[in-house]
């Protein structure tokens, strides 16, 4: 009865606080730490990443783009601070220096198109500039439950050193 007792109490931690780990992805010259259970794949040259079980429509996508210092989706505002482009009121940026790049991330009101048509939600959206005038580009969309794993998906993201 004990030997039960305990197989049942580890299995109900082990899958209530389990899954925090997280493994790494390699996309492009980039690296990033993505939740273990979580998915990712290839589509279109851009990588998209998600949780297994959960609607097809909450996703985070990243993709790399030759950039030509004009940046997609943050402008400087008239204060001198970074904030998101966006449909609704302005919303100031989190930037993020490293030695090797430049980001900034945002949540923000954005237009979306599915099977339904254009519709407007929240978005995460986060863009990092390397030195090579390359920049990657995360776009999450669906549940905002999933936001803070997207914004620490973009903040593990680390160049592979060739």
């Amino acid at each position: 009865m004990k030997v039960i007792l305990f197989l049942s109490l580890y299995l109900l931690v082990s899958t209530t606080y389990g899954g925090t780990e997280t493994r790494k992805v390699s996309f492009e010259e980039a690296m990033l730490g993505i939740p273990g259970q979580w998915i990712n794949f290839e589509r279109k040259g851009c990588l998209l990443i998600g949780e297994r079980s959960v609607d097809t429509n909450d996703y985070l996508k990243i993709c790399k783009y030759t950039s030509d210092n004009d940046k997609v989706y943050f402008s400087m505002n008239d204060d001198g601070e970074w904030e998101a482009v966006t449909e609704g009121a302005p919303v100031l940026a989190d930037v993020n220096f490293t030695s090797k790049f430049k980001g900034m991330s945002a949540i923000v009101s954005c237009r979306i198109r599915d099977d339904a048509g254009y519709h407007s939600t929240q978005c995460f959206q986060a863009e990092i500039d390397l030195p090579e005038n390359i920049s990657y580009i995360f776009t999450g969309i669906g549940n905002s439950s999933f936001f803070e794993q997207y914004k620490k998906i973009y903040l593990s993201f680390n160049v592979i050193d060739k």
